[in-house]
């Protein structure tokens, strides 16, 4: 298991180890009703994109590792993405800022619980799939954007 904090930084986000070492930086760029977010590692090599649009509502496409997939909001009990391209899915509530990321057999890939840290206020990630790294941290700078959009009166975050 993987444990990283994400926390907001005056371009986006930054992401560090269980050590207090910056691991990954996240940038945002917005234009009108659609945002490019990119996790960069240490070398400032991009290491996925990811791109917030809204339609009529807002969904987030995931460019890592080669794969694409599509998050997309959906309010049923609680508040969670249906992620396309994946055998994955959420359990709890990402509007309250903690939920866990799962495949099909129940095994977990991920968590996410908000946290008050040497870091700040932020999420602390605990990553149980080394495979799946990447993309478990699209998914919460995916929620994280999200619910700093809905923080914001839902304009999107980096809007004026």
């Amino acid at each position: 298991m993987m444990k990283f904090f994400l926390k907001r930084a005056d371009r986006g986000f930054d992401i560090f180890d269980e050590s207090a070492h910056l691991k990954y930086t996240v940038s945002l760029k917005t234009d009108r009703n659609k945002q490019k977010i990119i996790i960069k590692n240490l070398n400032k090599k991009p290491v996925a994109e990811i791109f917030n649009k809204k339609l009529v509502f807002r969904y987030f496409s995931v460019k890592c590792k080669g794969h694409l997939y599509v998050l997309v909001p959906v309010i049923k009990d609680y508040f969670a993405f249906i992620i396309y391209g994946s055998t994955y899915r959420f359990l709890g509530d990402i509007s309250a800022g903690r939920f866990s990321l799962i495949d099909v057999d129940k095994t977990p890939i991920m968590t996410q619980k908000k946290c008050w840290s040497k870091f700040g206020d932020g999420f602390e990630l605990e990553i149980f799939n080394e495979e799946q790294k990447i993309f478990s941290l699209c998914c919460a700078v995916c929620a994280a954007v999200y619910l700093s959009a809905s923080e914001t009166n839902t304009r999107m975050v980096g809007e004026s």
